[in-house]
């Protein structure tokens, strides 16, 4: 089992528990060396190395099932990565979804907004994204 930082839509009750099917304990938590950038054209965003912070959710002790469909969700343009978050002023070693270097062309260069995804962006992802259950 590992745990799992999420960053964008994956933070949100409303897109997790549509994808996965275990029940899993969270915390809010923050990762170094990466930033977080609006995709170009959409309402998610992808993370890349770089020298900033990321705020997000960690989930903990993600099933094989889980990890699978959460791999497929994610696609092709992420890598899963493990690195060290800081919860609680502690380091713990989680995956997170990086965007692969080859697509970095999708990259917006404006901050994604999390309060703009909760009042607008989650609907229209939620509406037009069809590998949900």
């Amino acid at each position: 089992m590992t745990h799992l930082f999420t960053y964008g839509s994956l933070m949100f009750e409303d897109v997790w528990n549509r994808l996965v099917k275990g029940n899993y304990l969270s915390q809010k938590a923050t990762l170094q060396g990466y930033a977080r950038r609006s995709v170009k054209d959409d309402v998610y965003p992808v993370i890349f190395q770089a020298d900033e912070l990321v705020e997000g959710v960690v989930y903990y002790d993600i099933s094989e099932e889980d990890r699978i469909i959460l791999d497929t969700f994610e696609g092709e343009y992420y890598e899963r990565k493990e690195v060290e978050l800081l919860v609680k002023n502690e380091l713990i070693r989680a995956c997170v979804y990086v965007l692969k270097e080859e697509h970095f062309d999708i990259i917006d260069p404006k901050p994604w907004s999390e309060a703009l995804f909760a009042t607008e962006g989650i609907k229209r992802f939620l509406a037009n994204y069809k590998g949900f259950a």
